[in-house]
């Protein structure tokens, strides 16, 4: 019998005789020991000590074998339909391509198609309904035959506009392209060498009647003076129309008062040309300010006298003054 400690607690020794032969437990419970009640019971096995039954396994393969098929299908399927979508897509392109039509105006077609076969469909299921009784159900078609017309429409309008478009182009490829003619050196316009001449060009008849009586206004490049563009500018402020005989007796006064006048300052002479009552300088042959039949006088109007006595300026001064301004173009004459 193994020499056993009974009282020994857990964490003491005991000694065990391991040549006595081990005794059978009593039956039934009735003999059993305080030992034998006290004694912990064996460990539980945890969850991964048992080995895991074959048939778990299989069924977890043939689970993944499943999943896998099932990618395999799916992207099968996907690569299918791309090779179906591009083959339509090729098909298409030829059949457009064989009726000369553009791939969109082909499209446009095919929609219109589908759309007069889905209204047909829905007036003969509307018809039915309504031999059936079902009012309901014949709304229902009614509202989605109109829905489909508004599309049909839109869908015939896009067609009348592609086949505008490619019937304008047709038209544009047929058109033979312009020869072009070869080079030839333009002949320059001969311009007049005379200033009177080329300052009439592009003017009215009567303008270069007046210009050619007074050359006078005409620069040496066949432009006019500025005094003639003044005396223009003076007429349309005083409301004449232009080659008006109004306007032209206007612009010459003007052009008279501004040019010197010879023969001593005669102011007979100046009121025959249509001159206001002053006289216009004489010809410059003396100095200024001097006298007498070779000098160079000017007649002062009463007017003149009385402007000068009221600007306080002597009127030798005030007529020099008068009379560059004058020529100048700057003022007009004084009535």
């Amino acid at each position: 019998m193994a020499d056993v400690n009974p009282t020994a607690r857990e964490d003491e020794s005991i000694v065990v005789n391991l040549d006595e032969p081990e005794e059978s437990p009593p039956q039934g419970g009735e003999g059993r020991s305080a030992t034998d009640v006290n004694a912990k019971p064996p460990p539980v096995p945890g969850p991964g000590s048992s080995p895991a039954k074959p048939q778990e396994g299989l069924e977890e393969l043939q689970r993944q074998m499943a999943a896998e098929r099932q990618e395999r299908v799916r992207v099968t399927q996907i690569a299918q339909t791309i090779a179906n979508e591009r083959d339509q897509a090729i098909a298409f392109a030829q059949e457009a391509e064989r009726r000369g039509v553009s791939q969109y105006e082909l499209y446009t077609e095919s929609q219109i198609k589908a759309a007069e076969d889905r209204m047909a469909s829905l007036a003969a299921a509307a018809e039915q309904s309504m031999h059936d009784g079902d009012f309901k159900r014949v709304a229902a078609l009614n509202l989605e035959l109109g829905r489909v017309g508004g599309d049909l429409a839109v869908l015939k309008r896009d067609q009348a506009v592609l086949q505008q478009q490619r019937e304008q182009m047709t038209t544009q490829a047929r058109r033979p392209a312009p020869q072009q003619q070869p080079q030839q050196p333009q002949q320059q316009r001969q311009q007049p060498t005379d200033p009177v001449e080329r300052a009439i060009q592009g003017r009215t008849e009567p303008t270069k009647n007046f210009i050619r009586k007074h050359p006078e206004i005409v620069r040496g490049d066949g432009t006019l003076k500025r005094n003639a563009l003044d005396a223009h500018e003076r007429a349309l402020d005083e409301g004449f129309q232009v080659d008006t005989p109004g306007y032209f007796e206007y612009i010459e006064r003007s052009l008279v008062a501004q040019q010197p006048q010879n023969g001593g300052g005669n102011p007979a002479s100046v009121a025959r040309a249509g001159a206001p009552t002053m006289a216009a300088p004489v010809a410059r042959n003396g100095a200024p300010g001097g006298g007498g039949s070779g000098g160079n006088t000017f007649v002062a109007t009463p007017k003149m006298r009385r402007l000068a006595e009221e600007q306080g300026v002597p009127i030798q001064e005030w007529v020099r003054n008068y009379v560059r301004l004058l020529n100048e173009g700057r003022i007009t004459p004084i009535t």
